[in-house]
């Protein structure tokens, strides 16, 4: 999520190596948080609060950014990627292998999520469609009474203010932020974000967020994921 020059692992490939490695450690540590919300209800702890969700993920972006940030800027984001080359900040050939590369380490997260949590889905499930039960966990749904128009402004109104407030923040003509800085303080925003637009949607703000861990449960229960919650 920053505009930093790669270093390490040069080129196109190890840029790539880098935004799939951040997005999988984006969607583990994110995902992770939601399942311990959403698959051990009635535990009456801390881990059924939307704090838990909104801390979480903001960590989870934070961790992320640390992995690939001095190698590709840790974009993990296919809106972060789209609008840094529009602006001119990176070049166009690299928009589709970095979408493909975060797509790819958030469906790979999301299948070792499964595994890992494979006991409490079956638990929560019994005879229903795993879809319609982990549907909050590993992509975002809107809640039943927010209009399409409803889920629609929040998420174009997240995606833009979090995409508006990292090129703020990592514009060196505003107020510099030390570049070691930048994760936590974009970790933060995330948590902003969710405590002001989360819950109509789940905020995903992330079409890799939402995507690759649906394609892995399409995988697992007959591509209902793929219809339903979309």
């Amino acid at each position: 999520m920053t505009d930093r020059p790669a270093r390490g692992l040069a080129g196109t490939y190890g840029e790539c190596i880098a935004e799939f490695l951040g997005t999988m450690i984006l969607i583990l540590f994110g995902d992770g948080c939601v399942a311990t919300f959403a698959l051990f209800t009635g535990l009456g702890s801390f881990a059924n609060e939307w704090m838990v969700i909104i801390l979480g993920w903001g960590l989870a972006v934070m961790l992320g950014i640390y992995v690939a940030g001095a190698i590709s800027g840790a974009h993990l984001n296919p809106a972060v990627t789209l609008a840094l080359a529009v602006r001119g900040k990176l070049a166009w050939r690299k928009v589709v292998p970095y979408c493909i590369a975060q797509l790819l380490g958030a469906f790979v997260a999301a299948g070792i999520l499964y595994f890992v949590y494979l006991d409490a889905i079956i638990h929560v499930v019994g005879t229903k469609n795993i879809a319609h039960i982990v549907d909050g966990v590993f992509y975002t749904t809107s809640q039943p009474f927010v209009s399409t128009f409803g889920a629609f402004g929040s998420e174009f109104l997240g995606s833009a203010v979090l995409v508006g407030l990292i090129f703020a923040m990592t514009d060196g003509r505003n107020q510099p932020i030390q570049r070691n800085m930048n994760p936590l303080i974009i970790g933060l925003l995330i948590v902003a974000l969710g405590a002001s637009f989360g819950l109509n949607t789940g905020y995903a703000i992330n079409p890799a967020r939402d995507f690759g861990p649906r394609l892995w449960i399409a995988l697992v229960c007959d591509g209902a994921s793929l219809t339903s919650d979309t």
